[in-house]
């Protein structure tokens, strides 16, 4: 059947991975997703894949990704060796408008931070600090040493410019403990991916805190795939759980909701043959086109979506997608 009808789903994919193989795999997932491109994802096809993205200057897709990074003061190395420690102060002071993209702690001891970006924010940070020459270098070693395809240092020798610092890579399970302990530390990446329709996806990407990958209808030719629609609540009672398909010649209504979009998809085809793009004929398709979306943000960003989206007043399959992200928050403590 060219047409059929699927319920809204969410998966959670965790916190986003520290290592870079893992992070590398995740923005593959999600860049591929946008051209349903998934088949031909190999076992080492993730690293040409992001480093294409980045040439390409298509950086959304690498705000999958988290890098936090521990910058302390070097206690095996003489005070004044190296010259003015690179403080949190100071970092404050160069990060300027930019720290709004990061999260930033003072450590305890005040002998450091915490400092926190996505693959995006860090590439952009790194070229705004230019004029801050050993800072830069600092942070562009630190990020080269755990994550050298996406920041190349080159030879390595910047890395010697810091014998008074050391750097640490801030791993998930670490991250998401610092968050448990304390609220305030919004360290930890969350990532889902949500099935629904375009209807859906325009309220959720209005929370722009988040970050966005979408399946592309400029790019996806439906024609060759069939055309796939989120089921609206009113045809509940005519779907079947077991075949996922719609039980049309029973209901009258599922008959007749079947045949409207059997003839939307029928429009769009006759579109394609007479030679349309696929991003002008997309024009006739629904707004209840399903559509994939992968969706992360720290949980400041969550929080908020599941305030707002977990609502009386909210819409019922925007309502049901908040409530399955709070069910998966709650289950390790985390609670609006």
């Amino acid at each position: 059947m060219s047409v059929r009808f699927v319920k809204s789903s969410v998966a959670s994919f965790g916190a986003a991975p520290a290592d870079e193989s893992g992070a590398l795999r995740l923005i593959e997932l999600c860049g591929r997703t946008a051209y349903k491109s998934e088949d031909k994802i190999t076992e080492d096809s993730a690293k040409k894949f992001v480093l294409m993205l980045k040439s390409h200057g298509h950086l959304s897709v690498l705000e999958h990704s988290n890098a936090v990074l521990k910058i302390e003061k070097d206690p095996a190395v003489p005070a004044g060796a190296q010259g003015a420690p690179i403080s949190f102060e100071r970092m404050l002071e160069a990060l300027g408008q930019r720290v709004s993209y990061h999260r930033l702690y003072r450590l305890g001891s005040g002998e450091g931070f915490l400092m926190a970006g996505n693959f995006r924010a860090w590439l952009d940070t790194l070229d705004s600090l230019k004029p801050y020459g050993r800072l830069r270098d600092l942070l562009l070693a630190s990020l080269g040493g755990f994550f050298p395809a996406i920041f190349p240092v080159g030879d390595g020798a910047v890395r010697e410019t810091f014998r008074d610092c050391r750097a640490s890579l801030v791993g998930a399970e670490e991250q998401l403990e610092l968050l448990k302990s304390g609220l305030s530390l919004d360290l930890p990446v969350f990532v889902f991916k949500f099935v629904c329709d375009r209807g859906i996806t325009h309220e959720v990407v209005r929370h722009r805190v988040l970050s966005f990958t979408q399946e592309s209808t400029r790019y996806v030719n439906y024609g060759n795939r069939g055309m796939i629609l989120i089921l609206p609540e009113e045809l509940y009672g005519c779907f079947d759980e077991q075949t996922g398909e719609l039980s049309t010649g029973r209901y009258p209504l599922a008959d007749a909701w079947q045949k409207r979009a059997e003839t939307l998809f029928d429009w769009y085809g006759q579109d394609l043959d007479r030679g349309l793009r696929p991003e002008i004929a997309r024009d006739i398709l629904p707004n209840l086109l399903k559509s994939e979306l992968f969706i992360s943000g720290r949980w400041s960003g969550w929080k908020h979506f599941i305030t707002l989206r977990d609502s009386s007043q909210a819409h019922p399959r925007i309502r049901f997608i908040a409530q399955e992200v709070r069910r998966y928050f709650e289950g390790f403590g985390l609670t609006c």
